[in-house]
Formats: structure tokens, sequence, C-alpha cells
């Protein structure tokens, strides 16, 4: 591959449409000028090749970096005015220039072949740092188009490619600050996009409908005030009791769940073998009189003649589930004050002053008036979801109609090793010492966990965990249940540990992993087609391309020709791309550094890193014992 720069104007200088005929005609060229710049007409038809790359300036003025895509062509009648020149080729646009690159080259010539031997040339070094720059982002855009895809990527190849090195960039660029919009505009946005006629969309439907359906047949609203202890309350470990509805068998149905069973005013105590009362029934002489009284406050929930006593009673969480469980199309599925407020902001209609059952219907209210408004026979759950999945209600983040929604995420990066288990990666049990030196085991969150929280707070942004050496670890055994969950996004997996009471681990749609795999580290664990199928495989290449420095791309060669090509020494048991060394070994460790300490540097990275790699797989039979003499002789 060559590099050149070019003109494509012909005398008349005033001619500026270089832009246009790239991107309408796709060619560049020059005229037929006879005996006049004869050479560079024929290094053009002759030298120039399929894959080179193509600086076109104006001047010193740069304009475009496009590739060589097509043979020399001649055509004898064109318009004088736009692409006027016989002589073509035709290109691909790779890149505009941008002043931003702040890049300089010489302005002479219409045609010039950059002699990249002198490497010290500020226009060979720019126009090849530009070219650098647009393979970069290329391959960045694919693995981010690829990741946002498939969610989890592993960038897998041989020693020294820049496997890490990508995927802190690729995170980078999924995490970088952007303004998404007022959030009306997103919700409008979202909801039209949604498919309501969707498989997954029905099947969810066709469950809820069948969920409410049994709870009725079980619970009838004119049978509350009759109901027993045994009927109510939750605690004895059956799934049948109506607080055990409200709080987990109707869970999909609203995004907050009443709460632990000790906030309802009599539960079962497992642990102190009986029943449990809170304050509103504490001065019941028994348990019996104190469910009369429980069954009484619900008759006159479910009849809503006081709405304001029952939240005294019940609490406003529990009310509000109760009343849009059996009245969904009346109540909003939102039992959290906190939340009901960070809802309302998003549409500027939080107004402190109303009461809970007030801000609840006045969501109701804005969401039937976006589903009319928008056309659209979305449920009350489906917009509810909406919201709960693209804005962050639960931190009580200050949210405002007028406020452009700027989304901010956040990239990890860790490493595994054949140590590291479920316990030290998702959830585990970990011993702690308080100051009288007690020991006390806990459960905490680990790494995945946590990331995983902070995506969920924050579903605007997006995380990404980078893991290391992914294949180091027994991957089986370290993501354990979390297999399901890679594959089956924002639905939630039980846990091996429970952790605040919670067993169940979700991964958001929001959360993206990315690991890197040295394809050549055959002492690490087997990936199996059970993971392999939940991961994207991207392959990171040794790529001669990227290397500056003359002396440095003819070691490069020199230990390309051990694996590739007809005298290669690499045995027939392992694939080249698998093991061969990649270019990171032959660039400088700092940017600007002079080609006399670069050479320096080189010679330390043969003696003390690049030959004793060949060496290894000389005594590990990747390369041939006849490869011994050529590794002794290298030199920079």
């Amino acid at each position: 591959m060559n590099f050149w720069h070019m003109q494509l104007h012909e005398d008349n200088i005033n001619w500026k449409r270089e832009k246009e005929v790239l991107e309408q005609v796709g060619y560049i060229g020059m005229g037929d000028w006879k005996e006049k710049r004869k050479a560079q007409q024929l290094s053009f038809q002759n030298d120039m090749d399929i894959g080179d790359i193509v600086a076109i300036k104006r001047g010193e003025t740069l304009i475009a970096l496009v590739k060589v895509i097509g043979e020399y062509e001649y055509k004898s009648e064109t318009n004088r005015n736009f692409d006027w020149f016989e002589r073509r080729r035709q290109v691909e646009i790779l890149d505009w220039y941008r002043t931003a690159y702040d890049l300089k080259i010489v302005g002479r010539k219409t045609l010039t072949r950059c002699d990249m031997t002198n490497s010290d040339a500020e226009t060979n070094i720019n126009i090849k740092k530009w070219y650098e720059k647009v393979m970069s982002n290329t391959e960045i855009n694919e693995v981010s188009a690829l990741l946002k895809y498939k969610h989890q990527v592993i960038l897998q190849g041989p020693p020294g490619t820049g496997k890490t090195r990508l995927a802190k960039l690729v995170a980078k660029n999924l995490t970088q600050p952007e303004l998404k919009g007022t959030p009306e505009s997103i919700i409008d946005d979202l909801v039209k996009n949604f498919d309501t006629e969707s498989d997954e969309v029905k099947s969810a439907r066709s469950k809820n409908d069948k969920l409410l359906s049994k709870f009725y047949e079980s619970f009838p609203k004119e049978c509350l005030s009759g109901l027993s202890l045994s009927e109510y309350a939750i605690g004895h470990g059956d799934n049948d009791s109506l607080c055990w509805w409200l709080e987990v068998g109707l869970e999909r149905l609203g995004t907050f769940s009443p709460g632990f069973s000790n906030n309802y005013p009599i539960y079962w105590s497992k642990k102190n073998d009986r029943y449990m009362l809170n304050k509103k029934v504490a001065n019941s002489t028994d348990d019996e009189s104190a469910m009369k009284q429980i069954a009484n406050e619900l008759s006159k929930l479910i009849q809503k003649t006081d709405l304001d006593d029952s939240i005294k009673f019940f609490g406003p969480c529990f009310t509000l589930k109760v009343l849009h469980s059996y009245y969904p199309d009346e109540y909003f599925p939102v039992n959290s004050e906190k939340i009901l407020n960070n809802a309302l902001k998003l549409f500027g209609s939080y107004d402190k002053k109303l009461g809970v059952i007030a801000k609840n219907t006045k969501l109701n209210d804005i969401y039937l008036s976006k589903k009319n408004q928008l056309d659209t026979d979305l449920t009350n759950i489906e917009f509810i979801s909406i919201l709960w999945n693209n804005f962050n209600l639960e931190d009580g983040e200050d949210l405002s109609e007028f406020d452009e929604v700027m989304t901010h995420g956040e990239y990890k990066i860790i490493q595994f090793h054949p140590a590291y288990t479920y316990e030290d990666f998702v959830r585990g049990i970990v011993a702690k010492t308080n100051d009288a030196g007690n020991i006390s085991y806990e459960v905490e969150n680990k790494i995945l966990a946590e990331f995983a929280k902070k995506a969920i707070d924050n579903p605007n942004g997006n995380y990404v965990l980078i893991i290391d050496e992914i294949n180091r670890a027994n991957l089986p055994s370290v993501l354990g249940e979390l297999i399901y969950a890679l594959e089956y996004r924002g639905e939630s997996v039980e846990s091996m540990y429970e952790y605040e009471n919670i067993l169940n681990i979700k991964l958001p749609k929001n959360l993206y992993i990315i690991g890197t795999m040295n394809t050549a580290d055959r002492s690490v664990g087997h990936i199996d087609y059970a993971i392999r199928r939940r991961f994207a495989f991207y392959d990171v290449l040794p790529s001669k391309k990227v290397i500056t420095f003359q002396k440095a791309t003819k070691l490069f060669e020199s230990i390309e020709k051990l694996f590739k090509g007809d005298n290669a020494q690499i045995s027939s048991d392992f694939d080249a791309d698998d093991v061969q060394l990649g270019h990171s070994y032959f660039l400088p460790s700092k940017k600007d550094i002079s080609e006399e300490d670069f050479y320096k540097e080189l010679s330390i990275k043969l003696k003390y890193e690049i030959k004793p790699i060949l060496y290894e797989y000389i005594k590990d039979g990747v390369l041939l014992d006849s490869a011994r003499e050529v590794v002794e002789n290298l030199h920079v």
C-alpha cells in the first residue's frame, strides 16, 4: 500500500468543486496533458494501485482522504465544468478533513507519492497519521455497532495487536456525554416507535391479563371484608395470600412493590413463630380481632369511601397497589410517591401541594392524553416501562420538562485470572470485623452486580465493563446463572445469594461487556458453546500499516515471514493469525520520540520482549526448531 497526495483542480485554481466530484462521481484524476507533467501521468496510470491511500488537497489545504478501489481508466469525453479529467480512478471516501486535525502538507505538484523511507517528512507523517486515525475510528465504529447489537463482544487475536487499547477506545466512544433532547420529545419518539403488534408485547399482555384474572378469582372485591388471617397475611411461605399477591404475584403490573412484610399491619414471622402486628392494630386483643379491623379497612379502601384515611392506615404504597390492581384503568401502576414526583417532572406537571392519589391520577391522565395524541393502544404498564427504562426515576434526579437530557456513562476495566470466582465477580459472602473484634458474615454485591445497579439507576447512559484476559478464568463458574441474563437483558435471574432481601439480579440493556482474549495463550480455560453463543467475536490482527518507522517495518516483515509465506516456520498445528506477534511491539512508547531514540527502544524490545516470546514459541512447538537461527539473527 502506498500513500499519495494529489490536487484535483486543473490549472485554474479557482475551480473548487472537489467535494462535489468525490461525492457525486466517486473518481479522482488528472487531465490528458500529453508531454506536460508526463511523469506524474505515468505514475498515476502505472504506479498507483488498488488499495493505495490518497490525500486530496488544494495547495496546502487538505480536503479528503480516499482509498483507490478501481483500475486506471481513460474517458475521452468529460464535463469540463465538473469531472473534467480524462485520466481517472474510482475511489472510496474514507474521511473529510477537519481543521481540528491540524495536519500540515506541502502544496507543490499535482500528484506525489509519499516516500515513507523518509520518516521525518512532515507531509508523510501527517498523511499516515490521518489514515491511522480513520482506520482506528472505523474499527471503533465497527465494534461499537456490534456491541450495541449483541451487548457483549470478545476481541480476540495474538499478542500485541492492541485488543485492550481498542476496548478502551470503544468504551470511551460509547460512554461519552451526549445530548438526547427534552424528556417529552424523547418519550414521544419512544411511544411512536413502540411496536404494540410484536409477539413479545402480545405475550406480555396475555400474561398480565391471566395474572389479573387469577387474582380477581382468588380475591373478589366484594369478599375482602371477610378475609381470614391466612388469606390475608404474608410470611407463611405460601404463594396464595392477598399480601403475597400484592407484593410479589402482581409485581409485573406495577413498577414498585409495596415493600417488605413488616410494612403490613399484620404478617407471619417465621423467626418468632407468630403473627406480628404493627402500631395500627397493636391495641387489638388478639390476632383475629386485628384481622377484623384490617378487613374492615380493606373494605373501605376498595369502596374508595375515604382514601386519605386508607393511606393513614395502610400507607401510600399499599393503598395505590390495591387501587391500580383492582381499578387498572383509573389508577397508574406506580406506588411510590417519589417515583410519581419524578415522572410528573418529565411533563412539567409536578405540584408538591397534590396528595399521592392526585399525583397518581394526574400521571394516568397524562398517559391517556399521550395515548390519544399519538394514536396508540399502548397500555399504562407499557407507558411507565418506557419512563422507567429511559429516565432515572428512582434516585430522585432533578428532572425538568425544559432541560435537555444529557447522557453520561462509565466504563471499568478488570482482569480475570484462573482463581477468579462467582463470589469475586457477581455476589458473595464477606467476613467483616467490628470494633469489638467480632466477626460477621455479610453478602455483598461485587463488580458485575454493582455495575449493573449503576446502569439500572442511569438508564440513559451507557455502561461498559471491559474484562481483560476473559478466557483465563473458568467462565461458566464465574458467570453462574448470569449466562442466561447475558442473553435476556432486563429479565431477573435468581442469584445464589440474597442481598438486602433481594435474591434476583438482572443485567440492563445499557450495560455492555467487552472481553479480550489472547488466541496464542494455550494455558487458558476453554470457552464452551453456551457462552460463545452469547458473545460476538471480533478479530484484532497484526497490521503493518500502523507501523511508522522504516526499521520497525522491516523487523515486522522479517518476523512475519516466520508465520506466513513460502518459507514460514510455523507448525501445521497452529494458525498464523492466532500466534503471530502484533504490531504494538513495533510502535514507539511516546508520540514525539525521535527516530534515534525509538531505535534504541526497539532494540530493547527485540532483546527482552520479542525474542523471548519467539524462543518460547519454539520451545512449545508453535515454531519449528529451524526458526531458531532466524530468531537469533534478528536485529534492528
